[in-house]
C-alpha cells in the first residue's frame, strides 16, 4: 500500500514539475519546438543528450517522432501554465489569447501523433513502435527526476517548493508573449548610471531603449511534421485501398484441403482474398505437427479435423474473431495437431464439427 502511494506521489510530482518548452523565439537554442532545450534546463543536462535519445529511438524503435510529439503536447511554453494537450480540453472562452494559440497547435499535434503512433508489423499483428519508444523515454524521464526532483527557481509558471538549491541563470530566456516572468526568478536590479555622478544630474533623460527585433516564426518544423503526417496517412490509406480492392473482387481466394499427412503444410498465409483451410479429411497423424494459419486481407475460414487430436490457439486481428481455443478430440489416436490461428484484416471463423466438443 505504501509502495503504491509513493509511486503515485512521484508520478504526480513529475507531472507538476515537468519542464517547459523553450523555443528559439524565447531565447532557447532550440532546433524545432524547444522540447529538448526545456528538458535540459529543467534537469541540468546537455540538451544534445536529449536530442540523441529522441534520434536513437526514432531509428531503433521507429517511434521517436510520436514520443517527441507527445512531449510537445504535454510541455507548456516557458512562462505559460497551459500545455497544448490541456488547451484542447478546455473551452476556447476559458483561455487567454496566448493559450488559444496553444489550443490550435494542440489539435495539429494530436492529429500528427495519432497518424505516427502505430504501424503494422511484419507478422501481421498490430505493433505500436511509438509505445516502445515512449516506454524507453518515460524510463529516462523517471531517472532524470530521481536525479533532480526539484526544478530551478523561476523556471516553472507555477513554481512548486522546494526549488533546486543551486541557482540557475535564466536571464537569457524570456516568457511567452502575454505572460509574466515565472515566480522565483530574480530580475536584474535597475542601475542608475548617474547615481555616482551628481555633476551630470542635469543631463536630459535618455530615450526609450531600443526594442529587440522579433524573430520571424519558423515554418519548417510544421512543414516537416506535415510531411511525416502525409506519409503516415498514405500508409493507412494504402491499407484501406487494399480492403476496397478486395470488396471489388480483386485478389486471389485461397483454399486448402489436405487429405494426407504429407499434404499438411506448416503455414497457411492469406493474401488479398479469402482463405479457407479445411482439415476435415485429414487422417490420424503418425507424428505431431504445428500448423500456423495467418489471415491476410479478407475472411478466414478454418474447419477442424475429426480424427486428429487438436490443440487450438487463437489471436485476434483487425476483424471479428469466432474461435474458441482449447483441446479438441483428445481421445483420438495418433499425433497431436497444434493449430495456431491469427487474424489479419477481416473476420476469422473456426468451425468445429458437432461431434467434436472442446475438452479441458
Amino acid at each position: 500500500m505504501t509502495t503504491t502511494s509513493t509511486f503515485s506521489d512521484t508520478v504526480s510530482r513529475m507531472w507538476a514539475t515537468r519542464p517547459p518548452r523553450i523555443p528559439a523565439e524565447q531565447g532557447g537554442n532550440a532546433k524545432i519546438a524547444g522540447v529538448c532545450e526545456g528538458i535540459g534546463v529543467r534537469y541540468q543536462i546537455d540538451p544534445t543528450i536529449v536530442r540523441v535519445l529522441f534520434v536513437v529511438s526514432l531509428f531503433t524503435f521507429g517511434g521517436g517522432l510520436a514520443a517527441y510529439l507527445l512531449a510537445w503536447m504535454c510541455m507548456p511554453r516557458y512562462g505559460m501554465h497551459v500545455a497544448p494537450i490541456q488547451a484542447i480540453s478546455r473551452r476556447k472562452e476559458e483561455l487567454s489569447p496566448p493559450e488559444r494559440k496553444e489550443r490550435t497547435a494542440g489539435w495539429w499535434l494530436l492529429i500528427f501523433f495519432v497518424l505516427t503512433f502505430g504501424s503494422f508489423g511484419t507478422e501481421g499483428a498490430f505493433f505500436s513502435s511509438g509505445l516502445m519508444a515512449m516506454a524507453l523515454l518515460l524510463g529516462a524521464w523517471w531517472l532524470l527526476h530521481q536525479r533532480a526532483p526539484h526544478p530551478p527557481a523561476g523556471l516553472l509558471a507555477e513554481s512548486p517548493s522546494p526549488a533546486m538549491s543551486t541557482p540557475v541563470d535564466l536571464s537569457g530566456f524570456h516568457p511567452a508573449d502575454g505572460t509574466d516572468v515565472p515566480p522565483g526568478r530574480e530580475t536584474p536590479p535597475s542601475w542608475d548610471p548617474l547615481g555616482a555622478a551628481p555633476f551630470a544630474w542635469d543631463l536630459p533623460e535618455p530615450g526609450p531603449a531600443p526594442q529587440p527585433t522579433r524573430r520571424k516564426p519558423r515554418l519548417w518544423p510544421w512543414v516537416a511534421l506535415g510531411l511525416f503526417g502525409a506519409l503516415s496517412a498514405a500508409t493507412i490509406l494504402s491499407g484501406v485501398f487494399g480492403a476496397f480492392l478486395y470488396q471489388k473482387d480483386v485478389g486471389q481466394d485461397l483454399s486448402y484441403t489436405p487429405a494426407t499427412e504429407a499434404e499438411l503444410q506448416g503455414r497457411y498465409q492469406g493474401e488479398i482474398g479469402s482463405l479457407e483451410v479445411d482439415l476435415r479429411q485429414l487422417p490420424p497423424l503418425d507424428a505431431s505437427h504445428t500448423v500456423r494459419i495467418d489471415g491476410g486481407i479478407g475472411p478466414v475460414n478454418v474447419y477442424l479435423p475429426t480424427a486428429v487430436p487438436v490443440q487450438l490457439t487463437c489471436e485476434e486481428g483487425l476483424g471479428e474473431l469466432d474461435c474458441d481455443p482449447g483441446t479438441y478430440n483428445d481421445r483420438a489416436s495418433g499425433g497431436t495437431l497444434t493449430l495456431q490461428v491469427e487474424g489479419g484484416i477481416g473476420p476469422v471463423k473456426v468451425s468445429v464439427p458437432r461431434d467434436l466438443p472442446a475438452q479441458d
